[in-house]
């Protein structure tokens, strides 16, 4: 490859990390938009040109599917088991971390921003799992690496997933079990006058056709939803009198959940929870998301509420106290966010705002971080996996040149087999994951690198050394079945070693 053809590869990849940016700054104004609209909706009022008055947080049914598909793409041959790790490690992280600051930050939103966009923030790592793979993702380089040995790596992944089938499975027998148990019994409601209000609540919400069915069961404490699919959800409610107005709160409170898909919502923490099964930080932020939920469901119901109203939702909360396991959402409040759902309700926080702009802020911080840890699994020392052959006394020094800020300065090497000598002892572990090939073999750091062309058996390559990286360009024309790689240094390289090699070339 010469060089001019480097470098115009070098000037393309350049703007990479702009276009990554920009593609951030376009997602968080679209969530942030999504969320804006999300609010005006939820205000009173009949449906919006025929369209339904709540719609869902986030489209959180899309990840459980694509993921799967994603972890068994290498099973296809269409991505390497190396770099879906490394994509997967690195949402794991991210994901970890961004917990441990909104759980860290909580009872500050609380106070200031409405319990809607409280739930929307446990939602976003979603977008950077379905984003994290796409070309206008790619970093330049990660901020931190992890080296493992590969055995280290391999036990470490036969755990992780063991424990993720583990917490799925048990997540889900839970709630075939429970929704058995709550529907064994169960009989559709008759009432009339039940029905008719029933009819009236999903048409003020949009459902003009009425197609959710509600039923009475004596297993159920609270009255609740279950059922992930639209075909399979019912409304349960307890055995017990309501009046017309708590009768309407009441199916109220559950259509805004059907609505908003609340049910999804939680498969979708559980799932979440099993992907991060090993930290406790991941099984508390599932159980603040759900309080999240079932506020930001009380706040919509209330909207404009006069006070009566509120008290009587209040004693509502009080004498529904039942289970609302798995994926189902009820009325009924846990003993922990009582208290704080009946002060919201009762005495609501004027101040509090639906901080769209808060959100495209979040999901821009968080897809503009993503990539940035990286695991590395120890792959060798440079001697072989730099020289084909393994034998790097079959190759020849052919150009070296130190590359910095667009300029190139040429050197003549003393040393030929003492530099290949350096090269070959680097302990090295290769970078996969959505990462670019940063300088396509000329360096753009400020530190700059070296570049060092091969030529041996089978053809020429070209290696560029840096502070913490070696890339390895093979020429495509001589072997086009090896592509460009990206190697992490576990101990910088040595200038002054590789220096002492050198001599500038004559002008």
């Amino acid at each position: 490859m010469s060089v001019d053809e480097m470098l115009a590869r070098t000037m393309s990849a350049s703007s990479l990390l702009t276009k990554r940016e920009i593609f951030c700054l376009v997602a968080a104004v679209a969530v942030a938009a999504a969320v804006s609209e999300k609010s005006f909706r939820d205000g009173d009022g009949t449906p919006l040109d025929g369209r339904r008055r709540h719609i869902p947080y986030l489209a959180t049914f899309w990840l459980p599917p694509l993921m799967l598909i994603f972890a068994l793409l290498p099973c296809f041959g269409l991505l390497s088991f190396r770099h879906v790790l490394s994509v997967l490690f690195s949402v794991l992280v991210s994901v970890c971390v961004y917990d441990a600051l909104l759980l860290t930050a909580l009872p500050l939103l609380r106070r200031y921003v409405s319990a809607r966009t409280c739930a929307v923030l446990w939602l976003l790592p979603n977008y950077l799992v379905l984003l994290a793979n796409l070309n206008q993702m790619k970093l330049d380089r990660p901020r931190w690496v992890v080296h493992l040995p590969v055995m280290a790596v391999q036990a470490a992944c036969a755990l992780w997933t063991a424990g993720f089938c583990a917490v799925l499975v048990w997540k889900i027998a839970g709630h075939l079990r429970f929704r058995r148990a709550l529907l064994r019994r169960a009989r559709p409601v008759e009432d009339p006058e039940w029905l008719a209000l029933w009819r009236k609540v999903q048409t003020d919400a949009g459902f003009p056709s009425a197609p959710y069915r509600l039923v009475v069961s004596p297993a159920a404490a609270t009255p609740l939803s279950i059922g992930l699919f639209p075909g399979a959800l019912r409304v349960v409610l307890p055995e017990r009198a309501y009046t017309a107005e708590e009768l309407e709160l009441v199916l109220r409170h559950e259509l805004v959940h059907i609505s908003r898909r609340d049910n999804v919502t939680k498969f979708f923490l559980v799932f979440c929870t099993a992907l991060c099964w090993f930290t406790p930080l991941t099984w508390l932020a599932m159980d603040r998301s759900a309080q999240d939920i079932e506020l930001g469901c009380d706040e919509t119901v209330l909207l404009d509420a006069d006070e009566g109203t509120r008290r009587r939702y209040a004693e509502l909360l009080l004498s529904a106290a039942g289970d609302g396991r798995c994926f189902s959402t009820c009325l009924s409040a846990s003993a922990r966010s009582l208290r704080y759902r009946l002060r919201s309700v009762l005495h609501p926080a004027a101040e509090r705002r639906s901080a769209a702009a808060l959100v495209g802020v979040l999901i821009f911080a968080l897809l503009s971080t993503g990539g940035w840890p990286a695991l590395v699994a120890d792959s060798g020392a440079g001697r072989d996996l730099l020289f084909p052959t393994g034998r790097p006394e079959d190759y020849t020094v052919q150009r070296v040149a130190w590359r910095e800020n667009w300029e190139s300065t040429e050197y003549a090497c003393a040393d030929g087999a003492a530099l290949t000598g350096l090269l070959g002892d680097l302990e090295l572990g290769e970078l996969d994951g959505n990462y670019a090939t940063r300088s396509l073999g000329l360096p753009r750091g400020k530190d700059g690198g070296l570049i060092v062309e091969y030529a041996g058996p089978g053809g020429s390559h070209t290696a560029v050394l840096e502070d913490h990286y070696l890339e390895l360009f093979p020429d495509a024309a001589s072997d086009p079945v090896l592509s460009d790689r990206v190697y992490h240094l576990r101990e910088p390289a040595d200038w002054t070693a590789v220096f002492s090699l050198l001599e500038a070339a004559s002008s």
